[in-house]
C-alpha cells in the first residue's frame, strides 16, 4: 500500500489561560485544568472532491487493504466500531436501525452531506463569542516542527490491530467538531504515550490519513487532543495506538466523527440527543442503540450525564472520577461515545442535585469542574478555561447554542415577578446569546439548555420561570428580532416531548424538544396542558432523533426506546 510520503506539525498547546473563579474558589491543580494540546493535521495534496479514484487519495484504493471492500462492511469500523469487542452492545441489532424503524430518516444517511462551521463568524457582534471554540487558531500556541518522523506508514488501517480492552476500559470520544478541527478523547490505563491516527474516510475506504501523531495522557491518563487542518463535511475513524509509532501493536476502540460542513453549506442533517443517564439504569440500552446508527451526524446530551450523587455524594476529586468511571464504562455510554460527534453540557448532577453556585463549597465544585472536563470531548476555553457555554455551526444549516444554566445562576435573585431583575444566566452568557441568535445566517438555531424553558402546569422554580425577567428578556428578543428557527433544546425532567414555550399569546410560536431521559426515574405522566404538547413521552426511556431540512426549513422530530423501536405517537414535523 502506497503512501505519499508527509511530514505533519505538532502544536503543543501549553498557553496559560485566565480564568473567572471566585476570588474564594479553590483551583485544583491537575494536568488538565487548562487549554488542550492542539494538533496540526497532515496537509492535504490532491483534489478536493470525493469520487473513490481521487487524485489526492493517500491510500491506492487498489491496494490490499482494500481488497473486498465494496463486497462488505470495514469490519470493525461500520459494525459497531470497534471490531465486535463489545458484543453485548451490538448484538440484537439488525444493521442499525431501519428493521426497527420506518426508514424515513435513515435515507437521508445515503446523501452526500457537506458537513460546517464558521470559526470566523463573529462580523459585527460586540459582545465576544466563543473564541476557544477552534482552538487552533489560539496565537498563543508553540509551533515544533517533528523533522524526525516518516509519515508513509507501512499500514494506515488500524482496525487489523487487536483492540486492548483492559488498557482502554471507557471507550473513546470526539467532540466539537468544526469544519476544521476536532478534540479527541480517551482514558489509557497503561503507561508511556500513545500514537492518535484519524482516518478520512470516502465511503468505506481510507481516503486519507489526516493526522498520526504522539499523544502524551495526563498524569491521570486522560488524552485530550485538538486535531486543526481536517477537511469540512468528511467522515473520520480514529483510534489511539499502543507500542511504537512506525509499528503499533494495539489499539483501542475505533471511534467515528464528521466535520462540519463548509461554512455557505446548506446540507440536511440528522441528529439525536438525549439527557438523564442515571449509572442505576446501566447499561442504558437506548444508548446501546443510538451507538449502533451510522446516520447521525452528531449527538448532543443535555447534562445529567452521569450522576455524581448516585448512592453517596462524590465530595473529592477522587470520588468524582470514581462515579464517571462507573457509567462510563457501561455498554450504552461506550458505544455512543465512540459512534459519533458529541455536543455536551452540565446540569446539576454532574455536581449534586440542584446544587447553588452562590453557597455551594469553593473546592468540592473545582473537583467536579475538573471531573466535568477530563471526562468529556469538551473543549476549554482559551481565555476561560471554566466556561462551558459555547456555539457550533453546521455550514447554514444550523448553530448549536450550548448554554451553562447552572453555575452561573444566582438562587439569591429567584423570582417568578419579571419585574424583578433575576439571573439564570450571567450576563456576559446571556449578552453572548442575544448577539449570536441576531447574528447567525443559519437557518435553524438550537439553543440547548439542559432545564426547559416551557411554561407547564406543575414546573416548579428550578428552571427558567423561576427566573422570570431573563426568560422575559431572551423571549422578547427573539420575538421582537424577529427570528426564524429557533428550536429549545433541553432535559432535566424525566420525560420528554415537543411543546409551544407557551400555551397562547406572543411566545406560542417557539418550540422547545424535550430529549430523553436515557436513563433516570421514570415519574408517572407529567402535570401538562395537553393542547401546548402534540408529543408527550412518559414512563419509557429514550433518545430523541431530529432531521433539519434547510430547504424546506422542516425539523422533523422523533422518540426512539430501548428496542429501537420508535415510540407510538412520539413523530412530529414543523416547518419554521
Amino acid at each position: 500500500m502506497k503512501l505519499t510520503r508527509r511530514t505533519f506539525l505538532t502544536i503543543a498547546g501549553t498557553a496559560a489561560a485566565a480564568g473567572c473563579a471566585d476570588e474564594d474558589e479553590v483551583i485544583i491543580p491537575t494536568a488538565d485544568g487548562g487549554p488542550d494540546p492542539v494538533y496540526d493535521a497532515m496537509p492535504f495534496d490532491g483534489d478536493d472532491d470525493a469520487s473513490p479514484d481521487d487524485a489526492g487519495d493517500d491510500v491506492d484504493d487498489a491496494s490490499a487493504a482494500d481488497a473486498g471492500d465494496d463486497a462488505a462492511p470495514d469490519g470493525g469500523v461500520d459494525a459497531g466500531f470497534d471490531g465486535g469487542s463489545d458484543g453485548a452492545v451490538d448484538g440484537g441489532f439488525d444493521g442499525g436501525v431501519d428493521a426497527a424503524r420506518d426508514g424515513a430518516l435513515d435515507a437521508a444517511s445515503d446523501v452526500p452531506r457537506d458537513l460546517g462551521v464558521d470559526a470566523a463568524r463573529d462580523v459585527g457582534v460586540d459582545v465576544p463569542r466563543d473564541t476557544g471554540a477552534d482552538a487552533a487558531r489560539d496565537a498563543a500556541v508553540d509551533v515544533l516542527r517533528d523533522t524526525g518522523v516518516d509519515a508513509g506508514i507501512a499500514n494506515p488501517d488500524f482496525r487489523t490491530l487487536p483492540e486492548r480492552t483492559a488498557s482502554f476500559p471507557l471507550s473513546v470520544m470526539a467532540g466539537d467538531a468544526t469544519d476544521t478541527s476536532v478534540i479527541f478523547w480517551t482514558k489509557f490505563e497503561g503507561t508511556g504515550a500513545l500514537t492518535l491516527r484519524v482516518l478520512e474516510m470516502n465511503g468505506t475506504r481510507i481516503a486519507a490519513v489526516r493526522f498520526n501523531g504522539v499523544v502524551t495522557p495526563s498524569s491521570a491518563g486522560f488524552v485530550r487532543a485538538v486535531v486543526t487542518g481536517l477537511r469540512a463535511g468528511r467522515e473520520h475513524r480514529y483510534a489511539f495506538l499502543t507500542g511504537p509509532t512506525a509499528s503499533p501493536t494495539g489499539r483501542s476502540p475505533v471511534g467515528r466523527v464528521k466535520t462540519a460542513p463548509a461554512e455557505d453549506a446548506l446540507v440536511t442533517m440528522t441528529f439525536a440527543g438525549t439527557s438523564c443517564s442515571n449509572q442505576n439504569f446501566r447499561p442504558h440500552p437506548p444508548l446501546v442503540h443510538a451507538g449502533s446508527r451510522t446516520d447521525l451526524d452528531f449527538f448532543i446530551h443535555a447534562g445529567d450525564h452521569t450522576y455524581t450523587d448516585h448512592g453517596a455524594d462524590a465530595m473529592t476529586l477522587a470520588q468524582y472520577r470514581a462515579e464517571y468511571e462507573e457509567n462510563w464504562g457501561a455498554a450504552g455510554l461506550r458505544a455512543l461515545h465512540r459512534s459519533t460527534g458529541m455536543y455536551l453540557t452540565w446540569d446539576d448532577h454532574e455536581v449534586a442535585n440542584n446544587w447553588n453556585p452562590e453557597t455551594f463549597p469553593a473546592a468540592r465544585l473545582a473537583a467536579a469542574r475538573t471531573a466535568f472536563f477530563e471526562f468529556r470531548a469538551t473543549r476549554r476555553n482559551t481565555t476561560d478555561p471554566n466556561r462551558i457555554w459555547r456555539s457550533f455551526r453546521w455550514g447554514r444549516t444550523a448553530e448549536m447554542f450550548i448554554l451553562d444554566c447552572r453555575s452561573e445562576r444566582r438562587p439569591s435573585t429567584r423570582s417568578g415577578d419579571p419585574a424583578r431583575t433575576s439571573y439564570y444566566l450571567s450576563r456576559a452568557q446571556m449578552d453572548w446569546l442575544k448577539a449570536g441568535l441576531r447574528a447567525s445566517p443559519c437557518v435553524f438555531k438550537f439553543i440547548v439548555n439542559s432545564v426547559p424553558i416551557v411554561d407547564r402546569g406543575g414546573a416548579g422554580s428550578d428552571n427558567w420561570n423561576g427566573y422570570a425577567s431573563q426568560r422575559r428578556e431572551i423571549l422578547n428578543h427573539i420575538v421582537n428580532n424577529n427570528l426564524r428557527g429557533v428550536v429549545w433544546l433541553s432535559g432535566d425532567v424525566h420525560f420528554g416531548g415537543v411543546c409551544r414555550v407557551e400555551p397562547a399569546g406572543t411566545w406560542s410560536n417557539q418550540w422547545e424538544v424535550i430529549m430523553g431521559p436515557a436513563g433516570a426515574d421514570r415519574d408517572s405522566p407529567p402535570d401538562v396542558r395537553a393542547a401546548q404538547f402534540p408529543v408527550l413521552v412518559s414512563g419509557v426511556h429514550n433518545y430523541t432523533v431530529m432531521r433539519a431540512n434547510p430547504t424546506t426549513r422542516t425539523l422533523s422530530v422523533e422518540f426512539i426506546n430501548g428496542s429501537g423501536n420508535r415510540i407510538a405517537n412520539s413523530a412530529w414535523s414543523r416547518t419554521f
